[in-house]
């Protein structure tokens, strides 16, 4: 077992960018919608990113309406 683990600090607005442009090479698809699921304060960059950009849309799932930067919330049953 490899316990030698490289931590980085990478936000999630990061992550979905990369994820989506180059591991996926989406870069040139305009037919791509990010969507991006979250229940905390830990996504609201994911959030945030999608929203200012017009990128995609970021889902809140909360017991309890909250403000936030998704553009959509639903709530936890």
């Amino acid at each position: 077992m490899n316990t030698n683990r490289k931590f980085c600090s990478v936000s999630v607005h990061e992550h979905i960018y990369f994820l989506t442009k180059q591991t996926l090479g989406l870069s040139s698809c305009n037919d791509v919608l990010p969507i991006y699921v979250g229940d905390d304060r830990t996504d609201e960059d994911a959030f945030k990113f999608l929203t200012e950009g017009n990128r995609g849309y970021g889902i809140l799932v909360t017991p309890a309406p909250k403000e936030s930067s998704a553009c959509y919330s639903l709530r936890d049953p």
